[in-house]
């Protein structure tokens, strides 16, 4: 199960990358994560295919089965560009882990996502670490609808 691949990968200790490369990848049997910086709706090789280096293109042209972020939806500037992307990077079985405190995203961030084919759930406070727990900050996992 990929769970259980997940926990035993660690991080590279590689040089330093440019801003769309990929900066650590570490591959342990059939499971492999990527750990990019992205900015939210901008597809380099889509719009300027000279930018696009092989490394580049790699990452900004696959499918992952997880995504994670914290803090996204806090500016409702920021959820066309997030949801573009989720939509982007997301196939049919990815499930994304977005941290989000619960006073600074609004409605309409869940009704984009509902309209962009997402559905989504608040994890339970149980499955937090304590000191989250009761508080305004939440996970909100996100996937598409089939």
């Amino acid at each position: 199960h990929v769970w259980d691949q997940l926990t035993m990968i660690e991080p590279n200790d590689g040089g330093t990358s440019n801003i769309h490369s990929v900066e650590n990848q570490t591959q342990i049997n059939s499971a492999s994560v990527v750990v990019a910086e992205h900015m939210w709706g901008e597809f380099p090789c889509d719009t300027v295919p000279t930018e696009c280096n092989l490394q580049t293109h790699d990452v900004h042209n696959k499918k992952y089965d997880f995504i994670f972020g914290t803090d996204l939806a806090y500016r409702n500037s920021l959820h066309e560009p997030l949801i573009a992307s989720l939509l982007h990077f997301s196939h049919q079985y990815t499930l994304c882990l977005i941290g989000v405190t619960m006073t600074d995203t609004q409605p309409v961030f869940f009704d984009l996502l509902t309209k962009s084919g997402f559905r989504y759930e608040k994890l339970a406070d149980h499955l937090l670490e304590r000191e989250f727990r009761g508080s305004n900050f939440g996970i909100i996992a996100i996937q598409r609808r089939s």
